[in-house]
């Protein structure tokens, strides 16, 4: 048995952490704006959304560099998701809009993550808050290639966000119905960088360029939602797999058919029988073939 005792479990935190893209792409002389810019879009985005008092309630929070760290209150992470990301997708959108120069040639766009989990917080925006497993989470989220790889298939003059949600995140508020976006929006990718390896979830708030036409990670499906049942297409009946009669194309059959001269039997345990049903052959395992029958010789008198 260890002799340690037990510490109190920190405080539930909503971890949002956002990145500029192609920071390091900047002049050095802008990376100080940058950074200055960062909390100020975020502050305006949720008063955009109609939501001020959840900035003015942040706990810690610091800057990355080129980002920003942010804790919230967990209860505030249905509102993170929807409407703070189309928020901010707006507020950026909007702002290079109104851009002029150069600025408007290389649009501000972020990548976002969310994370949740136990972390320090002494309410008061110390050095050692927001210390924990999932805060690294949060920051090694933002940072994963297939964000990255994600952001960069959008246009750029139209895809300003891509976000990234942890596996607790995306089953206790997506999954779970908390947000009025749905889990079929979201895509899952692997996440291996440095010492984390996990399940994500990525989102665009819009879609565009590659990312609209070949999906948001190219050759894996979105998530499928509760309620929705992916089609399955019908398999084309292979040659032999043929009906006799006007049964047509028979289709993934399970269970025995027997095919005769005569009319067709249903034998009532998933087997059919086109012939006598005297010569039916028992074969619950059997799938997708036709077991074609003689037709039975009538017995007689040997003269």
């Amino acid at each position: 048995m260890s002799q340690h005792q037990p510490s109190d479990l920190p405080p539930y935190r909503a971890v949002l952490v956002v990145d500029i893209k192609d920071y390091s792409g900047y002049q050095g002389v802008e990376h100080q704006s940058l950074s200055e810019q960062v909390p100020e879009i975020l502050a305006a985005t949720f008063a955009r959304i109609g939501r001020p008092e959840v900035w003015a309630e942040k706990s810690f929070h610091d800057s990355t560099g080129d980002g920003y760290a942010v804790g919230l209150d967990p209860r505030r992470l249905p509102l993170l998701i929807d409407p703070f990301l189309t928020g901010l997708q707006q507020e950026l959108a909007g702002r290079h809009e109104l851009a002029t120069g150069a600025a408007a040639r290389t649009p501000v766009r972020m990548r976002v993550s969310l994370s949740v989990g136990p972390l320090t917080d002494t309410g008061h925006n110390l050095l050692g808050d927001g210390k924990g497993a999932h805060r690294v989470e949060a920051h090694r989220l933002v940072d994963a290639p297939a964000l990255k790889e994600l952001l960069e298939r959008t246009n750029p003059m139209l895809t300003f966000v891509a976000a990234i949600l942890s596996e607790r995140v995306f089953t206790d508020v997506v999954r779970a119905g908390y947000t009025r976006v749905q889990a079929s929006e979201f895509t899952p990718a692997e996440v291996r960088i440095k010492q984390y390896q996990g399940t994500a979830y990525l989102y665009l708030p819009r879609s565009s360029g590659d990312a609209l036409a070949n999906g948001l990670v190219p050759g894996t499906a979105p998530v499928t939602s509760p309620t929705e049942t992916p089609p399955t297409p019908a398999a084309p009946a292979a040659e032999g797999n043929r009906s006799r009669g006007g049964m047509g194309d028979l289709h993934e059959v399970s269970g025995t058919i027997i095919a005769g001269n005569d009319g067709a039997v249903q034998t009532g345990d998933g087997q059919q029988i086109i012939g006598d049903p005297g010569l039916a052959v028992h074969n619950s395992e059997f799938t997708g073939g036709i077991h074609q029958s003689a037709p039975r010789r009538k017995r007689g008198r040997r003269p």
